[in-house]
């Protein structure tokens, strides 16, 4: 006997690909934001990413979807939706602390508070995108269906992930920075600035 074709190998060869690729976005999406916002930064929405994944993999099993290759596609799709909404709420909360005046809570109710709106339009945006892929019939119809499932999903969950547990994180992990430390970041951001305007003007 020879076996001429082992797809549960092949099968298995491909998630697991796209599981190290999956594992590597995350990584990459975490580096840029400690080298942009600060290693605390980064901690907290590197933190974010599980939790959204997780409970987008519970509700799968609820539902009775197997990770497979469509899945797995679907979750690294929606990794680069689903980081928008607690890097932007780390984002606007490190802005407060430098900008406003008052207590770290009320700092950090205040940014969250001043892009809710923002965020729930946005989210309403992909979700609709992605929805009328379940409607699709045929045999492209079980194909798409983890992906009108899994990507509004996770991108709904990173948004009340955005509005619950980034803020209790950034409570955590997020100090507000030292007038020497702000003066420092004040002046690499006005020479970047005068760069950028130089490369810019041309163009425009």
């Amino acid at each position: 006997v020879e076996v001429l074709r082992d797809y549960g190998e092949t099968a298995n060869e491909k998630v697991n690909n796209l599981t190290t690729s999956l594992a590597f976005a995350v990584f990459t999406v975490v580096v840029f934001i400690a080298v942009f916002l600060g290693w605390r930064s980064a901690v907290v929405v590197g933190l974010a990413v599980p939790i959204c994944y997780g409970i987008t993999l519970s509700l799968d099993l609820i539902f009775g979807y197997t990770i497979n290759r469509v899945t797995l596609f679907a979750l690294i799709l929606s990794l680069g939706l689903l980081v928008d909404d607690p890097i932007t709420g780390v984002d606007n909360i490190e802005r407060y602390l430098k900008e406003k005046k008052g207590s770290l809570t009320d700092k950090i109710v205040g940014a969250i508070n001043e892009i809710r709106v923002p965020l729930l339009m946005s989210t309403l945006t992909i979700v609709l995108a992605f929805v009328p892929l379940a409607f699709i019939t045929g045999m492209m119809g079980p194909y798409m269906a983890p992906m009108a499932f899994n990507v509004p999903l996770s991108v709904i969950t990173s948004t009340v992930v955005a509005f619950l547990v980034t803020p209790w994180l950034a409570s955590k992990f997020i100090k507000a920075k030292s007038t020497t430390e702000l003066a420092e970041e004040a002046e690499q951001s006005q020479g970047f600035g005068m760069f950028y305007r130089n490369m810019l003007t041309p163009l425009l």
